[in-house]
């Protein structure tokens, strides 16, 4: 008798532990359908190769393009603007061609070197005739297309085109 008690017990309790299982998981699918129907932010990579033309001007080329989930909350670059007089203006336009974002980074074909010696470092500008870089931003599906300018000594040259 204290055994079928006992027994109905523990039936009752696992009937209850499984409802209550069971709810939850419910439950969990309902907010995971909820959390799929909010858009995806995009990170988009633009892959570059660069390189200088007999004449000294710089030819770029898209080499890849990817993207992935998520998004960057600062998308700025750090540059080194303040030794070097040419850095790349990056311009980013919506769907009305209007401008969406600016960023600035460096000229890839003068990156800047750190050397170190017995009591200083300093940074050292150098000079390449190929280069490869990258540009990132938050993709919002607005974006219809990206320009490359390079500034030097207040003059600012369009060097690149691309539709996205």
């Amino acid at each position: 008798m204290i055994i079928n008690k006992v027994a109905k017990f523990l039936f009752c309790f696992i009937f209850i532990l499984i409802l209550s299982c069971n709810s939850q998981s419910v439950s969990s699918s309902v907010t995971n359908d909820n959390i799929n129907e909010k858009p995806v932010s995009k990170i988009v990579y633009l892959f570059f190769e660069g390189e200088k033309t007999s004449d000294g001007k710089e030819t770029i080329k898209l080499v890849d393009k990817r993207v992935s989930d998520g998004f960057f909350k600062n998308e700025e670059f750090g540059t080194a603007k303040d030794i070097a007089n040419t850095f790349y203006k990056m311009v980013l336009f919506d769907k009305k061609n209007q401008v969406y974002k600016t960023s600035i980074i460096d000229n890839p074909f003068s990156p800047v070197f750190e050397s170190y010696g017995k009591e200083s470092m300093e940074k050292q500008i150098g000079k390449l005739d190929k280069a490869e870089f990258f540009y990132r931003y938050n993709d919002n599906d607005n974006i219809s297309k990206l320009e490359i300018h390079k500034s030097e000594n207040n003059q600012s040259n369009l060097i690149f085109t691309l539709k996205l």
